[in-house]
């Protein structure tokens, strides 16, 4: 089952987005302590972040660096509620997709979809080069 990690300050948001995703049949963790957001993100493996790239501490590309280095196969989905982030700039430091708020529920759900599906065929092609350079060794 994939895990799927919701980094969001407002309360009821957060807690909106871990009950849709739970109900797709998702393992969804709520971001709690949102203050050590680091540390929280070190702890475990996620699939999918979601990430309101307004949380304090962590802000915009200094977040989505701290989830790229502590889970680099995640894929990223990129809440943004202001106009001060170039799109360019933010997918080129690996982010799938993003949403603006506000926005609806279903939307950002099947964006996450879409984002697990691309990283379970990463995972698959990551596995088969490890096994043909591995075969290539055997030789």
């Amino acid at each position: 089952m994939p895990r799927v990690l919701i980094i969001e300050d407002h309360e009821k948001l957060r807690k909106l987005l871990v009950v849709a995703f739970k109900r797709e049949g998702y393992d969804a963790c709520n971001g709690i302590g949102l203050e050590k957001v680091a540390e929280f993100l070190e702890k475990d493996i996620y699939d999918l972040v979601i990430a309101d790239l307004e949380v304090k501490p962590l802000v915009g590309f200094e977040m989505l660096k701290t989830i790229k280095r502590s889970n680099p196969n995640a894929e990223v989905v990129a809440i943004l509620q202001t106009n001060e982030y170039n799109i360019g700039s933010i997918i080129s430091c690996g982010v799938y997709d993003y949403v603006p708020k506000p926005f609806l529920l279903k939307d950002i759900v099947n964006i996450g979809k879409k984002a697990l599906e691309k990283k379970k065929l990463a995972d698959k092609v990551r596995n088969l080069e490890q096994i043909m350079d591995m075969d290539k060794m055997a030789l």
